[in-house]
């Protein structure tokens, strides 16, 4: 169990320091954070963008351009493909989201002859730190996949499962989220793929977890909710992974951590060949200090 960012800062500290790429790097919160992770040994960036506007940047935050390898490159296509060809070259480990649109970002990053495809599904994984919970909560997908079957449903699970192992979780909880907790398989669907899922886990076809559902969000992350409601569950109030519907659920589900819950954020895409920053322009310099030092774990 993993209770705060802090400890998985500690972590990558430990490590061997890697590389990261970002496209289109003309921005200051993302400097801001990447000169953080280098300022702490857990990072070396490799940018891409206009070169005169990121040494400018850099400048205006007080670091030196010095400490970074700039590519110059125009536009938000030519700066995605020189990122995704570093880390596909490895050059870089982790590939970041820098000033370009997602939908450019994702089209480069899933490009079939010079992107980084692993033929899995691609999912977006969430990690809050929350005032209001006893630990780390992972979360997906709230960006990438929008209304996933069930076979798309497991993958994501997969990949969330993946992600925890090399985190440092050994056997983490998962919660399949629906609205309600008994199976309605006319009236909320994801009710029973939920169920499915997690008798799939109790017969050994879906490993590396504590997998239960259907579970509302009450119950997993409220165990008084549990015995209210007299529902015996080994993941009740205990969740580490939360593995929602759609992606409105997971949109819902992280504006209000964030925003309501005041919890801390970091964003990554998981299933590719290489862990990928995935922030949002309007997300702080926290935010992506946070997912940076997250992908780099995951990797």
């Amino acid at each position: 169990m993993l209770k705060n960012f802090s400890e998985i800062e500690e972590q990558v500290r430990s490590e061997k320091q890697r590389t990261i790429a970002v496209a289109m790097a003309e921005d200051s919160d993302i400097l801001i954070a990447l000169e953080k992770a280098r300022s702490k040994g857990l990072a070396k960036a490799i940018l891409t963008g206009e070169k005169e506007k990121i040494k400018s940047i850099l400048k205006q935050t007080g670091a030196d351009e010095k400490n970074y390898d700039i590519v110059d490159s125009k536009g938000e296509q030519n700066s995605v493909s020189e990122a995704v060809s570093l880390v596909r070259n490895g050059a870089a480990r982790v590939l970041m989201k820098g000033l370009c649109s997602t939908s450019v970002f994702l089209k480069g990053l899933l490009d079939k002859e010079s992107g980084l495809r692993s033929g899995k599904v691609i999912s977006h994984l969430a990690l809050f730190e929350s005032p209001n919970y006893h630990k780390l909560l992972m979360m997906s997908d709230a960006a990438i996949n929008i209304a996933p079957d069930i076979s798309e449903k497991i993958s994501i699970l997969e990949n969330a499962l993946f992600a925890a192992h090399n985190i440092g979780y050994h056997n983490p909880k998962v919660a399949i989220i629906s609205a309600v907790e008994k199976v309605n398989p006319t009236g909320i669907p994801s009710s029973a793929d939920a169920a499915i899922i997690a008798k799939m886990a109790d017969r050994g076809q879906i490993k590396g977890g504590i997998i239960d559902g259907p579970l509302a969000v009450d119950n997993a992350l409220s165990l008084q909710s549990c015995e209210v409601k007299g529902l015996k569950t080994p993941v009740g109030g205990e969740a580490d992974i939360c593995i929602v519907p759609n992606i409105e659920t997971g949109n819902v589900f992280y504006k209000l951590l964030t925003i309501l819950g005041n919890a801390k954020v970091a964003g990554i895409i998981v299933g590719a060949k290489s862990p990928v920053v995935l922030t949002s322009r309007a997300d702080s310099e926290e935010s992506k200090y946070l997912s940076i030092i997250t992908a780099l774990k995951a990797s």
